[in-house]
């Protein structure tokens, strides 16, 4: 399983951790708590949508063959987690037709013929290769691997740029929502 990991530096940051020390520690908990919560939502949104424009699939078929989980922050742990676990994505969702030569799909966003493959509707429509020189056995094509792929390129530049600029902004909102605005 590959990890992303945040950290921060600055003066906002350090502004940010004493506000939240001001509170105590139960309020701090709780500010922490929300505002990370509040953030993994959005990150996963922001995700999920790059991830979409990323391998070009829609983002219900990234959610079936991806299982992409939200694991929530709580009091003792302050840490979210978006997991994704799964396999590849089968060739005939990237709008994948019969050619002459074979079969044509769009994975990456980018249409690439796949040679001697072929199309059997009563296999779902799924795109296969013969593994040998017999007529059986066939082997299912596959596209872009959901766990692979969301922890590089656009999706992984999306949870960056997100985090970093929804998480800090968070934490001094919940401050001043715990405290009437007398702490900001």
């Amino acid at each position: 399983m590959a990890a992303l990991t945040m950290h921060w530096q600055g003066d906002g940051i350090r502004k940010l951790t004493i506000a939240a020390e001001k509170l105590g520690s139960a309020k701090k908990n709780t500010v922490l708590r929300r505002a990370v919560n509040h953030t993994l939502d959005k990150v996963h949104t922001a995700v999920l949508r790059a991830l979409a424009q990323q391998i070009g699939a829609p983002q219900n078929v990234i959610k079936r063959y991806g299982k992409i989980t939200k694991v929530r922050a709580n009091n003792a742990t302050l840490t979210a987690i978006i997991r994704c676990s799964g396999g590849p994505i089968p060739l005939k969702h990237f709008k994948a037709y019969q050619t002459r030569k074979g079969v044509s799909a769009a994975p990456w966003r980018n249409r690439k013929t796949y040679k001697s493959a072929f199309i059997v509707a009563r296999l779902g429509g799924h795109a296969f290769w013969r593994t040998g020189s017999k007529r059986l056995p066939i082997e299912r094509i596959a596209g872009p691997n959901v766990p692979k792929e969301i922890v590089k390129d656009a999706s992984a530049a999306a949870f960056h740029a997100v985090t970093n600029a929804t998480l800090p902004a968070r934490v001094a909102h919940e401050i001043r929502a715990l405290t009437n605005g007398v702490v900001s």
